[in-house]
């Protein structure tokens, strides 16, 4: 279930994470992850 979410947040939003210090790319990745979660909530 995992690597489906995974593939659904890259096909949408872009495979390569681009910031250079952890924390930064850490946030990239919970904001992508709570956009997906809010496009999935909307479109039930």
């Amino acid at each position: 279930m995992a690597e489906t979410s995974f593939s659904a947040i890259k096909r949408r939003f872009g495979s390569a994470v681009r910031p250079r210090a952890w924390y930064r790319e850490f946030r990239k990745l919970v904001l992508t992850a709570a956009v997906y979660n809010l496009e999935q909530a909307f479109k039930q």
